[in-house]
């Protein structure tokens, strides 16, 4: 399951006529479901400015969750050519986050006598949801679940982003974000990245700070490496509990 969302789209209405406003969108959303259908998705409905979507049903294939991340890189690349008109027109550029979760959920026409779709629910598409909003806290264009990750690893470059109890769960979840490929520095930073976090959550956060020091060297713009060298500073004087993992609560969806 796929959700899209188009970060702070009340802000960016306010820069459209209502009729323009109707413009930018359908064309958006003709671009963003071109993608998704390209990848052999279906797109379940539009929620405002969001989009969810799902991959395998009513047909199961072996690449499901691949054809999800695929799509969602895609939709990004999409968005740049979108965003280049909106800049010649002298409008606002739209900026998206993508969930991605993978699992069993229910499938089916469900509804009223009188109004019926065909949907997938279950708590599977919530944590999808859930995931969509975590883009805006890490930022990251995409973030999508374990299950998902251990579809997709030897196919795309993985980066473990944190581990965290999304709100309404109980149970903690690894996230990821993904690229289709790397630049050098991408690549020695996301190795930099993956040795500080061992660090990190094996309670060696003074150690773990040289990495995402020398992270950040790499990608100074670098989101992740300038929160986790917070949190390590702040950890490292703090009195953790004996039982602590690095899961990372979240209040808020």
């Amino acid at each position: 399951v796929l959700f899209s969302d188009i970060r702070s789209f009340t802000t960016i209405s306010e820069g459209f006529m209502p009729d323009e406003l109707v413009v930018a969108l359908n064309r958006y959303f003709s671009l963003m479901v071109d993608v998704i259908m390209s990848r052999g998705g279906i797109v379940d409905k539009y929620i405002g400015d969001a989009i969810m979507a799902f991959f395998g049903a009513p047909v199961h294939h072996e690449d499901d969750a691949l054809q999800a991340i695929l799509a969602g890189l895609e939709m990004q690349e999409a968005l740049k050519a979108f965003n280049a008109e909106q800049a010649a027109s002298g409008k606002p550029e739209f900026r998206i986050g993508l969930g991605i979760n993978y699992g069993v959920v229910t499938v089916g026409n469900i509804g009223s006598e009188k109004k019926m779709d065909y949907t997938v629910i279950g708590d599977m598409v919530n944590l999808a949801s859930r995931l969509e909003g975590l883009t805006k806290m890490y930022k990251q264009e995409i973030i999508f679940s374990t299950s998902v990750y251990r579809k997709v690893k030897t196919k795309l470059h993985c980066r473990l982003v944190d581990k965290v109890v999304v709100k309404g769960k109980t149970h903690g979840e690894k996230i990821f974000t993904a690229k289709r490929s790397l630049s050098d520095n991408e690549t020695k930073a996301w190795k930099l990245h993956h040795e500080g976090l061992r660090l990190y959550y094996q309670r060696r956060f003074n150690e773990a700070v040289g990495y995402f020091q020398e992270v950040k060297r790499l990608l100074p713009e670098d989101h992740l490496a300038d929160l986790f060298l917070e949190r390590c500073r702040a950890y490292s004087t703090a009195d953790l509990p004996t039982d602590w993992q690095g899961m990372e609560v979240m209040t808020e969806k």
